[in-house]
């Protein structure tokens, strides 16, 4: 190998020096974000067993289940399983969950310690604070605009506003409380107000129209 050669050879090793440094370097900040923006994990809990870091928080908001917890679900003929998600740093944090497949879990209330019932094909859902309700294809058909609601009934359902959840501490057994002051009315499956609302008196029951 001649000098000339050797000439021609140093500069282009230096080059891939300099570049591998610069990699090196440009990958740094990178890893360093990705450190500091992993997603709030959540815990599964089914009857007599716990799993750990079953989802996480999507980009969304929204949590998504892992896929080796994804196997594990049982859905109905309608395509829905349920999912009760623990908060992975404040265990008395929970929420009950309905999934399908390809959709994201959508949150619903708590029915006797268990997800929300469809009735009437609609199930009770909570977004932003706000109540509203889903149908089975977790679609928010009615949209979550109501401070309390209960089950819909003969295809109506009575919900408030600017009312508030009182837990009843005296039960031993399932999801029991009630909702207290202001305004009362009954929407049909549509969401359209069919008896129009009104103060929430104490002691008294409600009778509509």
């Amino acid at each position: 190998m001649t000098a000339g050669t050797n000439a021609r050879i140093m500069p282009n090793f230096f080059k891939i020096v300099a570049l591998s440094a610069l990699l090196v370097l440009s990958s740094r900040p990178v890893i360093a974000i990705d450190q500091s923006t992993v997603a709030p994990a959540f815990d599964c809990w089914e009857p007599e067993r716990t799993f750990k870091k079953c989802a996480a928080t999507g980009a969304d908001g929204r949590p998504r289940l892992t896929r080796s917890y994804l196997t594990r679900l049982r859905y109905d003929r309608d395509g829905l399983a349920s999912v009760l998600l623990w908060d992975g740093i404040d265990p008395r944090k929970f929420q009950w969950f309905y999934v399908r497949r390809g959709v994201a879990p959508v949150p619903v209330e708590s029915m006797d310690n268990g997800p929300d019932y469809f009735e009437d094909g609609l199930a009770r859902s909570r977004v932003g604070g706000k109540i509203g309700y889903v149908d089975r294809k977790l679609n928010l058909v009615i949209p979550a605009t109501y401070d309390g609601a209960y089950p819909f009934k003969d295809g109506v359902a009575v919900v408030c506003t600017a009312c508030t959840y009182v837990s009843d501490s005296t039960a031993s057994e399932g999801e029991r409380g009630w909702y207290e002051g202001g305004q009362w009315g009954r929407i049909d499956r549509k969401g359209r107000v069919v008896s129009p609302f009104r103060p929430w008196e104490k002691g008294k029951p409600l009778e509509f129209d």
